[in-house]
């Protein structure tokens, strides 16, 4: 579900030995037959064209063949974008593996397999990565070029005048109608459950009778979709970072606002307890976030690049502040380069945040996030977004991440809504999740509603902050190995790998 983690949040790998008793996973159900229709075998009976994968040692690329719209399938079709890494042991199958977003390449995900899975699951698994329809090589969207996606991201998106809503609104409706004329052939479909189906036949294609699957944050959602369209043909099925199913798209991002309000308390907390230039109490770094925002919205930091760092980039970088502690010691340097005018850092995360390299280019990241959020939106709210009075509403849920749901965009879009529904009770045999009990992006009462949505579901619990389980340290690690290898949920409900103090 989330379109800001950058690379370098990718999981640690921290290993440890068995400590006690693992138990049994439920028993598979019966899978369903792999193939739904006559129409869809030729996808499900493919084989993929290996080849070594340009720049990167060990990995092989291919290209996965998939409907447009899975109602006429005779009709256009998509190329899927596919890389692997073969297991260096005996092998179990294939882990297919999203990251999240929904618009994060799960290739680069899969190329970062040495630090984000531990050896043992790499001895076991071709660790198999996918990028998701329009998304990265997989006909990656592209609505604006670099230059006026620059452009967009510099315009105010917590207008406090009648101008700076109007050219919010304008910039926003531009961005939407660019989207539509390049890539309204896709947009339609782009659906979750559209990219649920994909996976199914990825599945079949890599030779698995059931799926093994790791997805985080947004691909949990995935998972469940999946989970609910083809609940027999799962095997291993970890949930790190569990969104529920039972909230639509944009409604998800609305209740994430309070809980990100609340991490960056922590943040700061952590700031005046390491020296931070902001105060000396949380109460006055607080104050001092609030006139940096304020003093910033008119007078904007330096950045070597020239381009401008206001307000929304501060606004932009406070979001993965809030989500990842390691992140920390980077936003402590970066609001004290603030105080001397400097907004170095501060352009760094933000750029990082909308997926905008030091070169300058922007990947397909934001804009495929948009277009599953848009359409998974019910088409009342998507088109009241861009009042004054939806704007206003926002901002004061949560005033420092008031733009983190900037998704006036919606309000122009042309595709037919979609919106996802709450995937029902399945007996969908094991399936592990995973849940920081303060993750600011999918709090823990969203896993926990999601367990009891499925029979078999085991629910680990870490005592930890920020987005992201899997990596954490030696209890966490061994549970996910642990059942991804011998099909066995952890000896307890609960571990405490919170890492060091950031």
């Amino acid at each position: 579900m989330n379109p800001l983690l950058p690379a370098l949040l990718l999981p640690l790998v921290l290993l440890g030995a068995a400590a006690c008793q693992s138990r049994p996973a439920p028993a598979l159900p019966e899978p369903a037959r792999t193939i739904d229709t006559a129409a869809l075998g030729r996808f499900y009976e493919q084989k993929p064209e290996w080849r070594p994968c340009k720049g990167h040692k060990g990995f092989q690329c291919a290209d996965v063949e998939v409907p447009l719209d899975y109602r006429d399938p005779e009709a256009r079709t998509l190329q899927i974008a596919v890389t692997r890494l073969k297991a260096a042991g005996p092998r179990l199958g294939s882990l297919l593996v999203n990251p999240g977003g929904p618009g994060e390449s799960g290739v680069a995900f899969a190329r970062s397999a040495r630090d984000a899975f531990t050896p043992r699951v790499r001895e076991r698994y071709d660790i198999v990565g996918f990028d998701p329809r329009g998304v990265g090589q997989s006909n990656g969207i592209r609505c604006l070029d670099d230059d006026q996606l620059d452009r967009y991201h510099a315009t105010d998106s917590t207008p406090d005048t009648p101008a700076e809503r109007r050219r919010l609104r304008t910039m926003s409706r531009r961005y939407a109608e660019e989207c539509q004329d390049k890539s309204g052939w896709l947009l339609p479909h782009m659906g979750t459950q559209n990219v649920a189906r994909d996976l199914d036949i990825l599945r079949a294609v890599l030779g698995d009778r059931r799926l093994n699957y790791y997805g985080a944050s947004y691909g949990t959602q995935l998972g469940q979709v999946y989970a609910g369209l083809f609940p027999g043909r799962i095997r291993r099925m970890v949930l790190d970072s569990v969104v529920d199913s039972a909230y639509w798209a944009g409604q998800v991002q609305e209740k994430q606002l309070i809980a990100l309000d609340e991490e960056f308390n922590r943040f700061l907390d952590s700031c005046v307890r390491h020296g931070c230039a902001l105060g000396s109490t949380l109460k006055e770094a607080r104050s001092n976030v609030w006139k940096l925002l304020g003093r910033t919205d008119e007078q904007h930091l330096r950045s070597p690049d020239r381009r401008k760092v206001s307000d929304t980039d501060i606004h932009t970088a406070a979001v993965l502040l809030a989500m990842e502690p390691r992140l920390w010691s980077t936003g402590r340097q970066a609001f004290a380069e603030a105080a001397r005018g400097e907004g170095r850092l501060f352009r760094r995360l933000a750029d990082t945040a909308r997926g905008r390299s030091p070169k300058g280019l922007y990947d397909s990241s934001i804009p495929a996030w948009m277009a599953v959020t848009c359409l998974e939106t019910p088409e009342e709210t998507r088109r009241k977004r861009a009042t004054d009075g939806q704007i206003a509403w926002m901002a004061g849920r949560s005033p420092i991440f008031a733009d983190v749901n900037n998704t006036i965009a919606c309000s122009y879009w042309k595709p037919a809504s979609l919106p996802q529904k709450a995937i029902e009770p399945r007996d969908t045999g094991p399936v592990l999740l995973l849940n920081n009990t303060r993750d600011p992006r999918t709090p823990m009462i969203w896993a926990r509603s999601v367990a009891e949505r499925f029979s078999g579901a085991f629910l680990l619990a870490n005592e930890a902050e920020g987005h992201g389980v899997y990596g954490r340290g030696a209890c966490v690690n061994r549970a996910v190995d642990d059942y991804l290898i011998g099909g066995t949920f952890p000896p307890s409900s609960g571990c405490s790998d919170s890492g060091p103090d950031y």
